[in-house]
């Protein structure tokens, strides 16, 4: 298992945050989905309570949601096809092209990004999409 030594700054409020964090758009998704061509594994990176993870799994047949809060994790829905792990966004155990789909909500900011992308491009399939947002 990846080394997780980045500082986890929400396990302390996992409960607040899943009550309390804004909702996105159904546009987004709806914009997201026409440009992927494959739906078969997503990944919804720094996942937080799943709320982007929740949205993904009614159109992939699996997602991969990564924190590096166990608590955070924990307040994620359950549902079937969500597979939850701790991992950081820089260094997963995923093997090589293998996400049609990439995504962070509201959480990039924390990443050392130059990793990060080098991560996304292990990973994801030559044609992958990573979309990235935040509140603003």
């Amino acid at each position: 298992m990846p080394q997780l030594n980045q500082k986890d700054y929400f396990s302390q409020q996992a409960g607040l945050y899943a009550a309390f964090r804004p909702i996105y758009p159904q546009q987004l998704y709806d914009f997201l989905l026409k440009h992927v061509d494959h739906r078969l594994l997503a990944w919804d990176c720094a996942t937080g309570n799943a709320q982007v993870a929740s949205e993904l799994a009614k159109h992939f047949d699996v997602v991969n949601a990564t924190d590096i809060s166990r608590k955070q994790l924990d307040e994620g829905p359950k549902i079937p096809n969500v597979e939850y792990s701790i991992s950081r966004a820089e260094e997963t155990t995923f093997a090589d092209n293998w996400f049609d789909l990439i995504t962070v909500g509201q959480a990039i900011h924390w990443f050392d990004r130059v990793e990060f992308y080098k991560e996304v491009n292990r990973v994801g399939k030559r044609v992958a999409l990573l979309p990235v947002w935040g509140y603003s």
